[in-house]
């Protein structure tokens, strides 16, 4: 592995819903959903789902630390999880699920510990936060077909991350009281479209939560675009009920007031 890239490894319940935000990243090389902190050797799905292994379901996140900070991951990790849930996360509860950052240096841990005590402090929450900050011990790449769950299977993971209650919780927690307030934003991208990327960072920068959803490869969100505004073409942004075509800052900034 190249010497400039470092690894961040973080638990936060269904790695299915953790593998997409770290991927939106600008300097995230490779996310890889996978099992962390257990004590049997390479586990399978069903050993660590009886919660006999230690093992939480996490994801590795390896990173340019040139191009993304380590705190900018944490940023990300703490905006998709219910920090406060000793159970689990959401729907799913047991000890494979709950939360925790692992952190591979003493930069990280102090990193980590710094973040969650500002979030601690913040009163974004009602009860304390409950993540773990752990030393790394170990780290288990998870069987293929739970890699890119989100791509390979995308009306499933979405029917997934909404029945879950996860996609609630992050618009409630993160599209409340910041920016974003009471509107849902819906990034329409395509693979290779730069443009994505750069709105994907400008909102996670700015903690608000989104939506991706795949023009590519989602017929129904390709209609609905023609219908609704008869353009069609990556990026489009929709916050609340208005349209966004392109990166156009002035507007974002506007709707998101």
């Amino acid at each position: 592995m190249d010497k400039k890239l470092m690894k961040a490894t973080f638990a936060g319940g269904c790695f299915w819903c953790m593998q997409p935000p770290f991927q939106q990243i600008e300097g995230v090389t490779e996310v890889v959903a996978g099992y962390a902190g257990g004590t049997k050797e390479n586990p399978s799905y069903g050993e660590v789902s009886s919660g006999t292994t230690g093992h939480l379901e996490s994801v590795q996140v390896t990173y340019d630390p040139e191009k993304v900070p380590y705190g900018k991951l944490l940023d990300v990790f703490w905006t998709q999880i219910d920090p406060t849930d000793e159970e689990g996360q959401f729907a799913d509860t047991g000890s494979q699920y709950r939360t925790a950052i692992f952190y591979h240096d003493e930069e990280q841990r102090r990193s980590a510990e710094s973040s969650k005590k500002a979030l601690n402090d913040s009163g974004k929450f009602k009860k304390p936060v409950a993540t773990e900050i752990r030393p790394y011990t170990n780290f288990y790449p998870a069987e293929e077909y739970h890699q890119d769950y989100a791509k390979k299977k995308p009306r499933e993971y979405q029917v997934y991350k909404s029945y879950s209650g996860r996609e609630a919780f992050i618009e409630k927690m993160w599209g409340g009281g910041k920016p974003g307030d009471g509107k849902k934003v819906t990034i329409y991208s395509t693979p290779r479209c730069h443009n994505c990327h750069e709105i994907k960072e400008y909102l996670t920068g700015r903690h608000v939560g989104f939506e991706e959803i795949d023009l590519a490869s989602n017929d129904e969100a390709r209609d609905m675009i023609i219908e609704k505004t008869g353009h069609l073409g990556a990026p489009i942004v929709r916050i609340g009920d208005e349209f966004i075509f392109g990166f156009d800052r002035k507007k974002m900034e506007e709707l998101l007031k």
